[in-house]
């Protein structure tokens, strides 16, 4: 008897996602987030807020305690 994977929630920018990693790193979000066109540009450009802080690049991120984000923009600011 197989059983299946359990799927964890989480949302970026108000859209919705699932993966069976309980604890991603913040980039394997971030890259999740793009290929469903929640953020433009390349993830490494952006960390991850949500209600236990920021998580960046390699944090890993725990989706039972925190699985919802919007995305914040990292590196330098371009200045008119």
């Amino acid at each position: 008897m197989t059983t299946s994977p359990k799927a964890y929630d989480f949302k970026v920018n108000g859209e919705e996602f699932t993966t069976e990693n309980p604890a991603p790193s913040a980039l394997e979000i971030l890259e999740i987030a793009k290929n469903g066109k929640a953020i433009p540009g390349s993830p490494k450009d952006y960390a991850l807020q949500g209600q236990k802080g920021e998580y960046r690049e390699n944090d890993k991120v725990d989706l039972v305690e925190d699985n919802v984000f919007i995305t914040v923009p990292v590196g330098a600011t371009p200045v008119a």
